[in-house]
């Protein structure tokens, strides 16, 4: 599959991994203004000595991170591999941006034991002049065929939609998956929304972020978590406001001269806490429930956002989303005969080895017939990916 160097950056962009947190904020009559002065060393007392803050340790083991959002987490996605990483990366594609087209992952010691095994498979579909990618998530089974093992079944269980801006950053994402149904497998027909994401930029600097996981068409909302980010004039994240349906937690970072980080605070909400930002809006945060959670004013006194506990976001979502030419991925390993072909050119064609022939035959021995050295022209073949020693950049793509 991959080396362990590279693992961690292909699978941590595949996959279905997207945060498993909440958020939710508002209101407050006293304002605060976060500091923004170059220098940062006292800019933490100012939420010590606020009676509706309480300060709470660091927990160990948690992810709080002064850049913890969602775009950092499919950055090495959307800016592609290195040269290294790329040469050394089994079972997987990529384009001339070095971005991922196709990874192949699978469980090897099942392989080798001779049984049925698990795989999963991702394909990437990017669009450069629109900024969006398509990503789609198989559950595959795969079998053993010589000393490696080729993809038997493919189940197509979800698929992220991805807009970018012209910097290639993050600005949404609608995820959908299959939810438990009736079929053979045990899942729907259907796709049912399952998590979306907003980001909002100033410049370079990321200033709000809002992630929504639906609880995929259940009698339950969901729920949500929201991010708003302020800076100092260097440019550093200094504070973080993070809304759950729980809590409510500050976290404030200090530096020295070097714009090095030195410190990190948190605090829980209280009590309705307000913040104000340079643009002349203000965010309202709201501890308790009956009123939105989170309120922005905008500095014409217009309600820019509100957000409430216990209710479902509209991210644009759609519910049982089965686009037809989305079901169709699940078969676009094919190959459409010509005149004068035969197994062994097909198999070198796709595969770079006349071996595969068998392989071939195998799969298709319902269309073939009898005579493996007969098949008609126009008859469409089913070119099942590979694993082994080789690198599958080479082939089972359409022609």
């Amino acid at each position: 599959m991959v080396n362990k160097a590279a693992r961690w950056r292909i699978w941590g962009c595949i996959g279905v991994l997207l945060l498993d947190m909440v958020y939710f904020t508002e209101c407050s009559q006293v304002k605060i203004t976060a500091a923004k002065e170059s220098s940062n060393s006292a800019s933490h007392e100012i939420y010590e000595k606020d009676d509706r803050l309480e300060a709470i340790e660091k927990e160990e083991g948690t992810r709080n991170s002064v850049n913890n959002h969602l775009y950092y987490q499919h950055l090495l996605m959307f800016e592609g591999y290195d040269e290294e990483e790329i040469a050394q990366s089994r079972h997987a594609s990529f384009d001339e941006k070095k971005r991922l087209l196709y990874a192949l992952g699978y469980n090897e010691s099942n392989i080798l034991s001779n049984k049925r095994s698990y795989c999963e498979e991702n394909v990437y579909e990017w669009d450069d002049t629109a900024h969006t990618c398509r990503t789609i998530y198989y559950k595959s089974t795969s079998m053993p065929y010589n000393a490696g093992f080729y993809v038997a079944y493919r189940y197509m269980y979800r698929v992220n939609f991805y807009q970018l801006d012209e910097k290639n950053r993050l600005l949404s994402k609608q995820e959908y998956s299959r939810n438990v149904g009736s079929d053979p497998l045990g899942y729907s027909e259907e796709l049912f929304y399952s998590l979306g994401y907003q980001s909002k930029y100033d410049g370079d600097k990321i200033m709000e972020e809002l992630q929504y996981r639906d609880y995929w068409g259940t009698n339950e909302t969901g729920f949500w978590w929201y991010w708003v980010y302020q800076y100092d004039d260097q440019g550093n994240c200094i504070l973080r406001v993070e809304t759950t349906e729980d809590e409510i937690i500050l976290y404030c970072f200090e530096y020295d001269e070097k714009s090095k980080l030195t410190g990190e605070y948190r605090y829980l909400v209280k009590e309705d806490w307000e913040l104000s930002c340079d643009d002349g809006s203000t965010y309202y945060f709201r501890p308790q429930w009956g009123k939105p959670a989170v309120k922005k004013i905008a500095a014409d006194k217009t309600v820019e956002k509100e957000l409430y506990y216990g209710k479902a976001m509209d991210m644009g979502q759609q519910h049982y989303l089965m686009p037809e030419e989305v079901e169709e991925t699940v078969f676009d390993h094919k190959y459409k005969v010509k005149p004068g072909d035969c197994l062994t050119k097909i198999a070198y064609r796709q595969y770079g080895d006349a071996a595969y022939y068998d392989l071939l035959y195998r799969i298709n021995r319902d269309k073939i017939g009898f005579d493996r050295n007969f098949i008609l022209p126009g008859t469409w073949l089913v070119i099942p990916e590979i694993g082994n020693e080789q690198n599958t950049k080479k082939g089972t793509r359409n022609e």
